[in-house]
């Protein structure tokens, strides 16, 4: 099937898919001139990949490379899956739309063990073997990096190599290596993979065999003696040159659409559950003034209006107040919102606590994990009641309406008593501060014995003795103020299995596969039924996986790789667990001797206010909005055309107003805590429909020129939406606008020309429907329809007056009136030439 063909097939799915991939800030390279093609894959739905900063950071450093075209590829929806296997179309770049097997090198990101399916229904719409042994060819190339390589070995017969640690340390580097080996290889893949295989975080499954003993556990060795363990890569401190300052800035709504900005990596508290805690050691703050002069220039290029603090601890970030100084004397003028999600209330200095209430408040999650202090004391969560109910008071009065607690079920050491406690603390806080319109979440999910934590070898607890522990919180939690939210435990049974799997768990994955299993981190689409039967067929019994305690001699699937923490610091934190000892945070305290640090390279990063100074000394000052005399009324009119028909209305506010912002055009916002752009649209436009002719207004700096207003604005727009007209608007409201005149172009031979003069022919025609109220509505189709002329073979020019006072459309006259279906409809091309 040749390139065309592809695209053809794409003009016939008329969702956000068609215009993907021309998003701003995407990078499009001619093949023909770089040396390595590279696919970033995402096995999820492009709404959740899209904004997921790991990928953004890999494209970024990839394209900066000019022998590098790095693209993106998404898991497709079930529905979309379903055509594409109808009309034999492969899996498609969103930059090139060149087929995934084409590319050198497909990285896939694994951060979800529930989308491991996915990445099989990649691999089959692309006609890629799924065995890395069934694959003979040098190229694909096929790696996994992320937190669920940490255990490599139930994806290890599907990839060639995975990345262990920080990606941006070993990506550059493996590029570099296939570059050169395919101008100066032999062909063959085994020298490629022994090549890779030098590389510091690199795993290649097939230079370590695997047996099992007379339990059944697996034990892995190596085939080299030069290559017995793969050490996690480390990127030494976190710099401007890692962060993608102009992350791609999706048309729709992703789930995180916002400014991501990268505070720290790594997190010093030593939670014992915890396993991004563990594996992203040492804790590393990027510096004040990084994070400022990133934020200008991510602002900048995005056209963002929200801003959110990433890290897994935002709260302990060691600049926090100078920080949030800092962004908000950026967003003066602009209405930035700051999202900070959870910060705990030994953190809450006054100065802070101010800053906070300047803030638009999003969530805010508070994580006890357990019900008791004895519990949260045996997993380290180092928090005790008195500063969650504190957190909990402040968080409340600074503004925030709901607050989200996260439980854990099934935590080593758990008594009832433990349960009764997540009742209980969630009962006082709701009924202590939960007044008005106030509401507290609460979140319970079964615990996950994770890799590399000191509980790796704890049991999971049973689909029946999580089953026993909701029915209890369902009964317990009655508080009205409290809403009680759970997972799937057989969503965490499926999770459990594959977090401490083996090689043998390839079979049953592709099992699942065949059965039909898809996108299972999904509630819609998760099929327990579907996975039940892939275990009867294959055999495996999840309670091997999950259920099973693990003696302290067992081998691990996973002992070959080497997170750099010791061995006998997640023994001796298993035995504090047992006697209910804490274990101090590093950052405060001495060294904990968990081995992760050399101190050379590899060691904490952390910033004090004293590194800073000159930053905050900078900060501007000065009102927030300037004064309404300063801006004027002007009146945008633009065309939309070929795929930005697809742009719902939302979508084209929110493009409309990024434009704006990475204009630099000074606009006039609402007043108020929640203070929106002066952006007004004359007309929502239905999804599909074309116009030539389209109006907005705005409020703009006065000084501008019309002129200048227009070209800023084209050279931001995507393309198919275009400003061909502005001028001042003056005060008065713009009139209504009268006949509308549309171009309809209809699907061959569907309508004949004397069905158009039979209707003309005729003085009224009357249809009826229900208003919004339930009242019936009477509209005569032939008065509000002024003119129909017929221009050619299937082409009609249907001109639509104003009827009682509403517009109507095209569409209504060619089902009300011609009896066309919605999916002709759908296959019709409509545009709107020009309005009275």
């Amino acid at each position: 099937m040749h390139k065309q063909n592809y695209q053809d097939i794409l003009g016939q799915v008329q969702t956000p898919t068609r215009y993907a991939g021309n998003e701003i800030n995407t990078v499009k390279k001619d093949w023909n001139h770089v040396d390595l093609t590279f696919a970033l894959v995402f096995p999820d739905l492009y709404e959740i990949g899209t904004s997921h900063f790991g990928l953004q950071i890999l494209y970024s450093i990839l394209n900066k490379d000019p022998r590098i075209a790095a693209e993106r590829f998404f898991a497709p929806a079930p529905d979309m899956e379903a055509l594409m296997r109808q009309k034999n179309m492969p899996c498609l770049s969103m930059e090139s739309r060149n087929p995934l097997d084409q590319f050198d090198i497909i990285g896939i990101s694994l951060l979800y063990e529930l989308n491991f399916t996915n990445i099989l229904t990649l691999f089959s719409l692309s006609g890629i073997p799924f065995h890395a042994q069934e694959r003979d060819t040098a190229f694909p190339l096929v790696i996994g990096g992320g937190p669920c390589a940490f255990n490599p070995e139930p994806l290890a017969d599907f990839f060639d190599a995975f990345v262990i640690g920080d990606g941006e340390a070993a990506v550059l580097e493996i590029a570099d290596t296939v570059i050169r080996f395919k101008h100066q290889g032999d062909g063959k893949k085994i020298t490629l993979l022994k090549e890779l295989s030098k590389i510091s975080g690199v795993y290649v499954p097939r230079f370590f065999t695997v047996s099992y003993d007379e339990n059944g556990c697996q034990t892995v060795s190596p085939v080299y003696e030069d290559y017995t363990r793969v050490k996690r890569a480390f990127l030494p401190e976190l710099t401007t040159d890692n962060f993608p300052a102009a992350p791609i800035v999706p048309f729709g709504k992703p789930v995180h659409d916002r400014l991501r900005l990268e505070i720290a990596r790594g997190c010093t508290r030593g939670c014992r559950f915890c396993q991004a805690g563990m594996i992203y050691r040492p804790v590393r703050e990027r510096s004040l003034t990084d994070l400022v002069e990133i934020t200008r220039a991510s602002l900048a290029a995005t056209g963002y209006s929200d801003i959110s603090l990433l890290s897994l601890s935002t709260g302990d970030y060691s600049c926090l107040a100078a920080l949030m100084t800092q962004l908000l004397a950026i967003s003066r003028n602009q209405c930035n919102s700051i999202s900070l999600p959870s910060i705990r209330a030994e953190r809450l200095t006054p100065e802070l606590m101010t800053l906070i209430k300047s803030v638009r408040k999003t969530g805010f999650t508070i994580a006890p994990e357990a019900g008791t202090q004895r519990l949260r004391d045996i997993i380290n969560k180092n928090l005790t009641e008195e500063s969650i109910t504190d957190t909990v008071k402040n968080a409340f009065e600074l503004g925030w309406k709901h607050i989200k607690l996260y439980f854990m079920m099934g935590l080593p050491f758990e008594e009832t008593a433990d349960i009764q406690g997540i009742c209980d603390l969630s009962h006082h806080l709701a009924a202590t501060y939960a007044r008005g319109k106030r509401g507290i979440n609460v979140s319970v999910t079964t615990f996950i014995p994770k890799p590399h934590t000191p509980f790796q070898r704890h049991p999971q607890l049973t689909l029946d003795g999580t089953k026993e522990r909701l029915d209890f919180l369902k009964k317990q939690m009655t508080h009205p103020k409290t809403n009680l939210k759970w997972q799937d435990p057989r969503m965490s049974l499926v999770e459990g299995v594959f977090s401490r799997g083996d090689r043998r768990l390839s079979r049953l994955l592709t099992a699942a596969f065949e059965n039909g299993c898809r996108l299972d981190g999904w509630n819609d689409y998760f099929d327990f039924d579907k996975w039940q039967a892939a275990f009867d067929r294959t055999g495996i019994n999840p309670d091997f996986y999950t259920s099973r305690p693990r003696t302290p001699t067992e081998p691990l699937p996973w002992d070959h790789i080497d997170t750099g923490i010791s061995r006998r610091f997640l023994e001796t934190e298993w035995e504090n667990a047992a006697h209910q000892a804490t274990t101090p945070d590093c950052r405060d305290h001495d060294c904990t001797g968990c081995g992760v640090c050399d101190f050379r390279q590899i060691r904490p990063v952390l910033h004090t206010t004293r590194d800073t100074r000159s930053v905050c000394d900078t900060a501007p000052s000065g009102d927030t909005f300037l004064p309404d005399s300063a801006f004027a009324r002007y009146r945008v009119q633009f065309s939309k055309l070929e795929d930005a028909r697809f742009f719902g209305h939302l979508e084209l506010a929110s493009i409309v107003q990024r434009a704006v912002k990475r204009a630099g055009l000074t606009v006039k916002y609402s007043q108020g805590f929640n203070p929106s752009m002066r952006l007004a649209f004359d007309n929502a436009l239905p999804v599909g429909m074309e116009s030539e002719e389209e109006y907005f207004t705005i409020f703009l700096d006065r000084n501008l020129s019309p002129a200048a207003i227009q070209t800023a604005l084209n050279q931001q727009l995507p393309a198919g939406l275009t400003v061909t007209n502005c001028h001042p608007a003056g005060k008065k409201q713009p009139d209504p606008p009268g006949t509308c005149v549309y171009q309809v172009q209809l699907p061959d031979g569907i309508l004949e020309k004397n069905s158009v003069d039979g209707f003309l022919a005729q003085e009224n025609f009357i249809v009826e429907d229900l208003t919004k109220k339930g009242r019936i509505r009477k509209t005569d189709l032939r008065q509000a329809v002024a003119d129909i002329t017929w221009l050619g073979s299937d082409i009609l020019e249907i001109a639509l007056q104003p009827f009682d006072g509403r517009h109507l459309r095209p569409t209504a006259v060619l089902k009300q009136c011609f009896g066309l279906s919605d999916p002709v409809i759908g296959r019709t091309r409509i545009k709107k030439l020009r309005q009275g």
